[in-house]
């Protein structure tokens, strides 16, 4: 019998794909609302691909990255199986140094090779990808063009009333590809913005 998709995936994940270093952090108190914690050591993971990805010591996280669908669905960031993937993702959503779509891949990635059940993990990139940050990068033609005066430029989908359970019924019952998925919700997310940015003083 042949392996499923999912489980090719998987394999190849922990073939290839592995995190670099240990997660070392000290909380910070600066907000008593917010808790806050800082990297006292680089930490980072390498996915299927073999590109790097770093989140450097004395980067800040809040874990505020996942969006409240994630956390009511599967817990509190840096609590659960996706600890480890959970640091460098809420790395990048704050850096917004590579496209957002990427990032979520990544998190994907590093989910499964965490140890996260594929389908669990492609459950986890349904959310992220429904209700996640987005952002555009600066030397995209948003930003020459109409946002030129804008020192970020982020945005979440507008998803709030879409019911989502037949989508994550799909998802445990078919297994599809994270394309699969994307396009999926993108025929559901109606409208992807609007944006949020904060003008340069």
């Amino acid at each position: 019998m042949l392996a499923s998709p999912v489980v090719c995936s998987a394999v190849l994940a922990a073939d290839t794909a592995h995190f670099i270093g240990k997660v070392a952090v000290e909380w910070l108190d600066d907000d008593p609302f917010i808790p806050r914690m800082r990297l006292i050591e680089d930490f980072g993971f390498v996915d299927p691909r073999g590109k790097s990805w770093v989140a450097s010591k004395g980067a800040v996280l809040d874990g505020r990255s996942l969006p409240l669908l994630f956390r009511d669905t599967f817990g509190l960031p840096f609590e659960g199986q996706y600890r480890k993937t959970a640091v460098v993702y809420d790395h990048y959503c704050h850096a917004m140094s590579e496209p957002w779509r990427q990032v979520q891949r990544m998190f994907y990635d590093a989910a499964v090779t965490e140890g996260v059940d594929p389908i669990e993990a492609r459950l986890m990139y349904v959310t992220l990808y429904a209700s996640g940050l987005r952002w555009e990068m600066k030397d995209s033609s948003c930003f020459r063009g109409c946002h030129a005066a804008a020192a970020s430029l982020t945005w979440k989908p507008a998803s709030a009333d879409i019911d989502f359970n037949p989508v994550m019924s799909w998802v445990r019952e078919s297994a599809p590809d994270l394309d699969q998925i994307d396009q999926r919700l993108d025929g559901l997310i109606k409208r992807p913005g609007p944006h949020i940015f904060v003008q340069a003083r």
